[in-house]
């Protein structure tokens, strides 16, 4: 693959920071920049790699005529099978549960959820359990937990 080095400016002019856009009502609404400025080092690190893992399935899933340039997601070889996920060490496996279960947008949160973030299937079932046992996976109003029952 080639890559492909950007170069943007030392310091951005605050006139160049988007400071939000008027809705239909008048009131003012944050730009993404200014939700992402928010985040902190581990959960831009967070976001990072959910979002490299996830490009690399669709880039996979479209095929070798795609224009787009190759990622492979993120997976480990076992035994002659590749397994979606790798993986990590547990201080970041935590992080990422902890993370991905606050700001899931769906219904229900499951273990397997935390795929998406490149984590493979064993140690996703194992960092819910534990912080489940922990009291420390807390999920937003209204998701529910459907890891139970493994």
């Amino acid at each position: 693959m080639n890559g492909t080095v950007l170069n943007y400016p030392e310091t951005v002019p605050v006139s160049a920071l988007g400071r939000g856009e008027r809705t239909k009502g008048g009131e003012k609404t944050k730009s993404e920049w200014e939700e992402l400025e928010k985040l902190t080092k581990d959960e831009l690190i967070i976001e990072l790699v959910h979002w490299k893992n996830m490009y690399g399935i669709v880039r996979v899933e479209r095929g070798d005529n795609c224009s787009w340039p190759y990622m492979e997601p993120k997976g480990r070889d076992v035994d002659g099978w590749v397994c979606a996920g790798e993986p990590t060490t547990h201080k970041w496996a935590e992080a990422v549960a902890i993370y991905a279960a606050n700001h899931t947008t769906k219904e229900e949160f499951h273990p397997v959820d935390l795929m998406d973030y490149g984590l493979d299937e064993d140690q996703s079932y194992e960092v819910c359990r534990e912080l489940r046992r922990k009291g420390e996976l807390k999920l937003p109003d209204g998701v529910r937990y459907a890891g139970d029952g493994e």
